[in-house]
């Protein structure tokens, strides 16, 4: 095989590797954060009703939350104590995680210390139902639609387990030597690349759209 051959497919391999690395710690990243939510808010309502206020509540996430979101809260409490107005802080914190989660969350807290509100708890508790519920769900489709992900490893594995095999073959060996045949190497691994990534695209269940965008305060 020519150097430049092996070496195209040494570059397209090594971003193929790039590409589902990024991918597989996004993805848990985001799953973290996501099943965070559920303990946060438990966490934030165990805080109101001991009497804390609501920024109090928010910036001891920092330290007694879950591990996934602490450090964006930290950010929070470090810019409270550094004199930052609260509702500033907030749409930073709200911005930084841009989750449709949080967003009703921090809308909900804003709402509750601007105006007041009696039902800041219930609102809490019903947000964290709600949450606990989609979690359950998407887990549920995501566990049917694993079919789909085992389907996607098969089909870009099968064609070069069959590859293999045929190289055991003096005239195949001889052919995949020849310049057609290296382009045909070639072509055959950007295929498998993009139907890979296009199949496990198909099997990832959508996100859920943002509805609260605009910024708490204007700065």
């Amino acid at each position: 095989m020519q150097p430049i051959t092996l070496l195209i497919l040494f570059v397209l391999f090594l971003i193929a590797l790039y590409l589902a690395i990024v991918s597989y710690k996004a993805s848990k990243i985001s799953v973290r954060r996501a099943e965070a939510w559920p303990e946060v808010l438990d966490l934030l309502i165990s805080s109101l009703q001991s009497g804390a206020s609501i920024s109090e509540s928010l910036a001891n996430l920092s330290t007694v939350g879950p591990q996934s979101i602490r450090h964006e809260f930290d950010k929070f409490s470090r810019r409270l104590i550094a004199g930052e107005k609260f509702d500033l802080a907030l749409n930073d914190l709200k911005e930084e995680f841009a989750d449709p989660i949080t967003d009703q969350l921090f809308e909900t807290l804003y709402f509750a210390i601007k105006f007041g509100s009696k039902n800041t708890i219930k609102v809490l508790r019903e947000i964290s139902e709600y949450v606990s519920a989609d979690l359950a769900l998407r887990a549920e489709i995501n566990t049917r639609f694993d079919w789909i992900k085992n389907s996607a490893n098969l089909a870009a594995l099968a064609p070069w387990l069959l590859f293999g095999i045929l190289r055991t073959q003096e005239n195949a060996r001889v052919a995949y030597l020849q310049p057609t045949g290296q382009i045909l190497m070639i072509f055959g691994v950007v295929a498998t690349l993009f139907a890979y990534l296009w199949m496990s695209r198909i099997a990832r269940l959508p996100k859920p759209k943002r509805l609260f965008t605009m910024q708490i305060s204007s700065k």
